[in-house]
């Protein structure tokens, strides 16, 4: 796998400059420092910034995937549906209208898998089909590949929670979050759509990212056709979302507020979400990972944790635990990385721990937190 010059396995994936796919992030923690060295201390943005931010997001994302017209030098592959035996607590969710399928991402050139998959697949209560949502991602090449996802296991763990407590109100989340809970859990959700970004692309792949953008969407955007006003709105909103994330608290949340426009709201985050945000903005956001290998032995890998922390000077960390996947510390490269919003909402140690005006803790579970949205106050 090494001839795809993908980033080093558990480094620091924040190298991308927009909201566009990004090139291969950076293979070293010495890059990340330098990323924020560069462009300082990031300054704090009116709501109408974030917005100006946002619009700019999408307008480059469009621009530099025209530029490109290589075919994508890999495809997808579909597999067998997996049994309810194996899908443990999500069999029992989405009202028996779900199924789950492996899937495989394989390089035009090689026999092994870079990636496998599970995929969501089911029908409307019409009949209709859904595209597919992906459920679980796992790199068979240097991770981070093409995506990450949260643990299937917290998916699970939220669901069943979102569905008894959450009708009525409108969530917000990261878009690929958003569409598995909108079929496991029936809530309402402001990203419907596979919005595909941040993608983690390797460095060799550059000249092929117009391919690689329809290769995407040919395999997620399958079954109904997307209605492309819909499409241009989500990834307007989702840009405006991510921005609110990246912004001290107070601009942050005002933010939130108004992409709600008024509907009560739930906020859900993830630990992961963090080394997207990283990607998508590093001279916003410093983030870091680091595998820690199999969870058996605590205090050795408590050791490594903090070694690592003190080798870089990181100031703040969480840890990701999934079954059957190494332990994972996610870190801020920075101290101003930890004003931003979502680094001050999630449990991130070392980090401030001082509740956040706007934003009321109602659950946690694995890595996602879930926060009620106050309503936004009248001007």
């Amino acid at each position: 796998m090494n001839a795809l010059s993908l980033p080093d396995h558990g480094r620091d994936p924040a190298s991308g400059s927009d909201g566009a796919p990004a090139s291969a992030p950076a293979s070293s923690a010495t890059n990340a420092h330098q990323g924020r060295g560069v462009h300082g201390a990031w300054r704090p943005a009116s709501v109408a910034a974030i917005a100006a931010g946002a619009a700019l997001l999408v307008a480059a994302a469009a621009l530099l995937w025209r530029q490109q017209t290589l075919p994508a030098p890999y495809h997808y592959v579909l597999g067998e549906t997996v049994s309810a035996a194996e899908l443990g607590a999500l069999a029992a969710l989405g009202e028996g209208r779900l199924t789950v399928r492996r899937a495989r991402v394989m390089a035009d050139d090689q026999a092994t898998p870079l990636a496998e998959l599970q995929i969501l697949e089911g029908r409307r209560a019409d009949g209709t089909p859904l595209a597919p949502a992906l459920l679980q991602w796992q790199a068979r090449v240097d991770d981070p590949f093409l995506t990450i996802t949260a643990p299937a296991e917290d998916v699970a763990a939220l669901a069943p929670v979102l569905a008894r407590h959450a009708q009525g109100a409108t969530l917000l989340g990261w878009w690929d979050h958003s569409r598995l809970l909108q079929r496991l859990a029936g809530v309402d959700v402001a990203f419907t759509q596979h919005l595909g970004v941040p993608l983690f692309v390797p460095a060799d792949w550059r000249g092929a990212k117009g391919g690689i953008e329809a290769a995407e969407r040919a395999f997620w955007a399958s079954g109904p056709a997307v209605d492309a006003a819909v499409l241009a709105r989500e990834q307007q909103d989702f840009a405006r979302f991510a921005q609110a994330l990246l912004a001290p608290e107070h601009e942050g949340i005002a933010a939130l507020q108004a992409l709600a426009g008024g509907r009560k709201a739930v906020l859900v985050l993830h630990l992961r979400d963090l080394v997207l945000l990283g990607q998508m903005a590093p001279d916003k956001l410093g983030v870091a990972f680091q595998d820690l290998g199999a969870q058996g032995d605590v205090h050795g890998m408590v050791r490594r944790v903090h070694g690592w922390l003190d080798e870089h000077k990181y100031p703040a960390y969480g840890v990701l635990q999934a079954r059957e996947r190494p332990l994972r510390a996610i870190a801020l490269t920075d101290e101003a990385s930890g004003r931003t919003l979502a680094a001050r909402l999630l449990p991130l140690m070392g980090n401030e721990q001082r509740d956040v005006a706007g934003a009321t803790l109602v659950y946690r579970v694995g890595g996602f937190s879930v926060f009620e949205l106050a309503a936004a106050r009248s001007p």
